[in-house]
């Protein structure tokens, strides 16, 4: 593979090395920019984006450990086991041993917490139509597969 003024300009121990050439420098400042703004749309109903994490990933699984959020959250076990708990005290979730293994938390949505993730999703499209509105689909599957990639590489 060949690597390019690009390339060099990306990488960081490169002397042609800029943060305005880095892709992680974009990244970082775009997962800001939408923590800020899911953050502002989501304090009026009580919601913030860890939360919002929580309640997607248990969407999409009956349940889950509290390391298996922790790590499709990419949170530490430590403060993801703070927020599960406080989002218990919140009836968002419920929490429970594990049938199979004693040292395990399980954790499932409650009602409160199905119908919190309606009204995030509701906010979150707010968002995202303002973000991919001119991305055609194609842009939008290279995007996730060029992100899923790094992810992969670096994980």
């Amino acid at each position: 593979m060949r690597r390019g003024k690009t390339w060099r300009q990306a990488h960081p121990g490169d002397p042609a090395f800029s943060p305005e050439t880095s892709p992680f420098f974009h990244l970082s400042r775009l997962v800001g920019l939408y923590h800020l703004r899911m953050d502002a749309h989501l304090k009026p109903i009580g919601m913030d984006v860890p939360r919002w994490r929580v309640l997607n990933i248990l969407h999409e699984y009956e349940f889950a450990t509290i390391s298996r959020i922790a790590d499709l959250a990419v949170i530490r076990v430590s403060t993801m086991t703070k927020l599960i708990y406080r989002m218990e005290s919140e009836d968002l979730v419920r929490t429970c041993v594990s049938q199979t293994d004693g040292r395990v938390t399980e954790v499932r949505l409650t009602e409160k917490g199905r119908a919190a993730l309606s009204q995030v999703r509701a906010k979150a499209g707010h968002i995202f139509e303002r973000a991919f509105g001119d991305a055609s689909d194609e842009e939008i599957q290279a995007f996730m597969a060029m992100t899923r990639r790094i992810y992969d590489n670096i994980y």
